[in-house]
């Protein structure tokens, strides 16, 4: 039984995906309704396959509780990890135990092994452990594959299909079904339907019957059977209009067919899962609680699952789907997404930003590059032009600053400045927030929250854009521009530190939002407008623009402590059993990624917000077991963003719950955990090729805090900073 960490097991099963990074191909559990949704072109192409796995004992089928006429097993549980979902089944009538691992293998910066189209499924049959059964008891049971009453056909000892996917409605743009049309109508390409092939095979000996594909093998006392299926789907056909291009997914040229594809699979399975389960071992390393894991598994299948990598003559394309809304690589998400590029796989953020770049409008950048399959046009109903000129900025200068990239900070040198440029003229009082562009992502709150004059939360964010862009164009040389930053960072901090504080809280913002919903809001209908309070309610965004400043240890030059209050006070003014709403007088959602920023922002100031994950756990648990359903569910309240790829942002807890910061440019590592004891893989130092991974361990010893690194080699020249006493080992 492979297990990568604890995890405690559900009370009832839950919706749930597994999906191939870049490789498209997905399984969605639905047990509520019994089904499994395929495509090997996946999520959103998907739709119910008659698809599903179990045990043949004495002539009965016992299966997952997902259809085919087949008796369940007494008991089945499940369990969620980053590459896995794994479903461990009892059944006392019979004395079997049964485990069904699904896995999406994944691998930092491994592009072949992420885009191999490729789901692996490891069952194990065991005896179950009873002292009435006898010790040379053994039975003789079959491992089965059943795809009866499905598109898949007996070729042999595989199951194969040829079928034909376009998009579905299924959850897509619920909210804005007329506009979803209207962009259907203006980008025709997004309605092609494409042809796909899909395969299942086993690496062990198996035989085919009835649309079964089956293993056989005997269980006992000590005795297991295993089978190992491929599930391999391939398509060669265009499948992304990418500014007048077709482009192919990235798999298309290393295969010629889905036999060519399961060929290989079955060939590097072994190596392939093990390299799998060999970053499910890294991440074990960090200390973090079982709701966290389990949230970060969903969070992550569901980024997964809508991730682009195709290819065309002009090159690679790198993308993401914003969950059911199908924009490509929206700026204000993949600013909060930042954090998993950034430990993870850089090279990524480094082709989004130039994807932005490309997209251009006039001085600002779009809301989105394009929508469905179609990559060209912002799909977005309206711009929010301010907020995404910071985003860019504070993405720009984080991979600068924590991965070295003083090359992309060149190269984008010219752009930042006419996006720094745009923001000034968005101030209309001299203060230096925005009073135009001032739109946010914030898309289902109110007028308050969302489009009012200088906002404190898109006010500080734009204070730390200029902050970022300072320290860059310094670095390159332009000082003209880096003291306009610096004037202009001086002024907002000033107007906001005179006007905006509170007491105990900071404002959301300085100006009446003047009652009336922005003519471009496509929430028209909830009339939520500028309610009484809301201006100087409390709000978790206040220090949303500041985590890239405080992940790369650099100086906030703001009171750090009237931010840490501001976050406890918000956070007891807002809370409801699943988080934080927007605001304390807005509480129309529940934003769960924003909720995630700010606990992360929190850990960086000194507290430990980091238990607040337990709620959002809960949450996707009940939404995905008695509620609407949709994998990772990024809002609680009226409005549901769901197969939501935000999530992902979690995944920067690991660091921020250790404190750490790392400045590539002073080659420096800080340390200032606001928990102990805890221990903090440095992903950014991982040797990926040989699997290892510096670790920081913090502990206590008496009455000093204490530190050691494993595996310090690999920080190489980086010297770390730190308060706490350090022990050699």
């Amino acid at each position: 039984m492979y297990l990568p960490y604890e995890s405690s097991p559900m009370s009832a099963l839950s919706e749930t995906i597994v999906a191939k990074f870049g490789g498209r191909i997905s399984l969605n559990f639905r047990p509520q309704t019994r089904e499994i949704f395929y495509s090997p072109l996946g999520r959103f192409f998907d739709c119910a396959e008659k698809l599903n796995f179990g045990i043949l004992y004495d002539g009965v089928r016992y299966a997952l509780p997902f259809g085919n006429g087949h008796t369940d097993f007494q008991y089945t549980e499940q369990h969620e990890y980053f590459d896995r979902v794994v479903f461990v089944c009892r059944d006392y009538r019979i004395g079997v135990r049964a485990e069904f691992s699904f896995i999406a293998p994944f691998y930092p910066q491994d592009e072949a092994l992420c885009t191999l189209p490729a789901l692996f499924c490891e069952v194990k049959a065991e005896r179950l452990v009873d002292r009435a059964l006898r010790a040379d008891d053994r039975k003789e049971i079959a491992i089965f594959c059943d795809v009866r009453m499905s598109g898949f056909k007996e070729c042999g000892n595989c199951l194969k299909m040829r079928k034909t996917y376009g998009l579905t409605d299924d959850h897509i743009h619920y909210q804005d079904t007329e506009g979803w049309n209207a962009f259907l109508r203006q980008n025709r390409y997004t309605s092609h339907t494409f042809r796909a092939d899909s395969a299942i095979v086993c690496r062990e000996k198996s035989r085919s019957e009835g649309n079964l594909l089956l293993v056989s093998g005997e269980i006992g006392q000590g005795i297991e059977t295993e089978a190992h299926f491929v599930l391999a789907g391939y398509t060669d056909e265009d499948v992304l209009d990418v500014r007048g291009e077709k482009m192919k997914l990235l798999y298309a040229d290393r295969f010629a067919s889905v036999e060519d594809v399961a060929s290989y699979a079955l060939s590097r399975y072994e190596i392939v899962e093990r390299r799998s389960a060999l970053f499910c071992d890294m991440l074990k390393k960090a200390d973090m609680t079982a709701d966290y894991f389990r949230l970060l598994g969903l969070a992550m299948r569901s980024f997964a699952a809508n991730v682009w990598l195709c290819e065309g003559r002009r090159g690679k394309w790198f993308s993401v789907w914003e969950g059911n809304c199908l924009f490509h690589s929206t700026v204000d998400v993949e600013y909060n997404i930042g954090v998993f590029y950034l430990m993870f796989w850089p090279e990524l953020l480094a082709e989004e930003l130039k994807n932005w770049a490309d997209a251009l409008k006039v001085a600002f950048l779009p809301h989105d590059v394009g929508g469905g399959l179609t990559v060209g046009e912002c799909a977005y109903p309206h711009d929010m032009p301010v907020e995404e000129n910071c985003n860019f900025i504070l993405l720009l200068y984080a991979s600068y600053k924590m991965r070295g990239r003083k090359d992309l900070a060149a190269e984008h040198a010219d752009l930042a400045e006419k996006l720094i440029d745009f923001i000034r003229s968005c101030d209309k009082t001299g203060n230096g927030l925005a009073n135009e562009g001032t739109a946010n992502t914030i898309d289902d709150s109110s007028d308050n929250v969302q489009f009012a004059q200088e906002q404190i939360y898109l006010g500080i964010k734009e204070y730390a854009a200029y902050v970022a862009a300072g320290e860059m164009f310094a670095a390159l040389g332009r000082d003209g521009m880096r003291r306009v930053c610096k004037e202009e960072a001086d002024k907002i901090r000033a107007s906001i530190e005179s006007c905006g504080w509170r007491g105990d809280h900071y404002a959301v913002n300085l100006i009446e939002s003047g009652g009336k919903l922005h003519k471009d809001s496509i929430y028209k209908s909830i009339g939520v407008t500028g309610e009484k309070g809301g201006k100087d309610a409390y709000s978790i965004y206040t220090s949303n623009g500041l985590l890239y400043l405080l992940m790369t240890g650099t100086d906030l030059g703001w009171d750090r402590e009237r931010l840490r209050k501001d976050m406890l006070a918000a956070r007891s003014a807002c809370m409801t059993a699943y988080g934080c709403t927007h605001s304390s007088v807005d509480t129309s959602n529940v934003w769960i990624s924003q909720n995630i920023w700010r606990d992360m922002a929190a850990c960086y100031l000194g507290e430990d917000f980091s238990g607040e994950v337990s709620r959002y756990a809960e949450y996707e648990r009940y939404e995905n077991q008695g509620g609407r359903g949709g994998c990772f569910i990024d809002t609680y309240g009226w409005n549901k963003l769901n197969y939501y790829p935000r999530g992902i942002a979690a995944v920067g807890m690991i660091y921020a719950r250790g404190g750490v910061s790392v400045d590539a440019v002073r080659r420096t590592v800080r340390l200032d955990p606001c928990s102990v004891p805890c221990s903090v893989p440095l992903f950014g130092f991982a040797d990926w090729e040989s699997g290892n991974v510096p670790v920081v361990h913090v502990f206590r010893c008496g009455s000093e805090v204490r530190y050691w690194i494993e595996n310090r080699a690999l920080l190489g020249e980086y010297t770390v900073e730190t308060c706490l006493i350090e022990e050699k080992r």
